[in-house]
């Protein structure tokens, strides 16, 4: 930046610029099947979700609903309960005092009363475990990566929705087992003509308090 307002903290880590969005915590609590959010989200990009379930289950479908300037929750197939965070790259009037900051373009990038998430991690580099048949002819691929599951760090599902590539033009179901007896993720494809390659990233954040 040439002027404006920057903040680095004592690791050389820009955490406050008057040019770029922080990833914001506009929404979070406790998820028990689908959610509705208070009121929609603006931003045009879909929020990114993340979720920190209560127990081992597993992850498919995911969604994010709504569309461009309106998103309206979330949902996922798995069940289970947790917490969640819904966040973007933009910022809400919430402070009664404090600080504020806008970029060139008047749009609200930074309000001292909205709280921020910072990424902690990322998995992007999977290990194949092993594979099987499914009782309706198709083949679960298995992969795991060295990466806890107690820190208590939350794992964006945005991706979880995606189908994959299969070795033809058939693409492949993508699932997610968050496993606390193994303190580890594993995730797997479904399908006719899925390999036993895995390119799909998983972030990590947690909400700054």
């Amino acid at each position: 930046m040439s002027f404006g307002l920057r903040f680095i903290n004592n690791s050389d880590v820009v955490v406050l610029d008057s040019e770029f969005s922080r990833l914001v915590v506009l929404y979070k609590g406790d998820y028990n099947g689908p959610i509705n959010f208070p009121a929609p989200i603006t931003s045009q990009e879909p929020p990114l979700v993340f979720i920190r379930p209560n127990a081992s289950f597993t992850l498919s479908y995911a969604r994010i609903n709504g569309s461009a300037g309106n998103w309206t929750g979330f949902s996922f197939l798995g069940g289970g309960t947790g917490k969640y965070f819904a966040a973007a790259f933009q910022s809400v009037p919430t402070a009664q005092y404090g600080i504020r900051l806008w970029d060139a373009n008047s749009k609200l990038i930074f309000d001292s009363g909205t709280p921020c998430a910072q990424f902690t991690r990322t998995i992007s580099a999977w290990s194949y475990i092993g594979s099987g048949q499914t009782g309706q002819g198709t083949y679960q691929i298995n992969f795991t990566a060295v990466s806890p599951l107690n820190t208590g760090d939350y794992m964006m599902i945005n991706n979880i929705g995606m189908d994959v590539s299969g070795a033809s033009m058939r693409a492949a179901k993508l699932y997610c087992l968050w496993d606390y007896s193994a303190n580890r993720i594993v995730m797997y494809t479904i399908g006719a003509t899925n390999v036993t390659s895995l390119f799909v990233p998983v972030l990590f954040a947690k909400p700054v308090v």
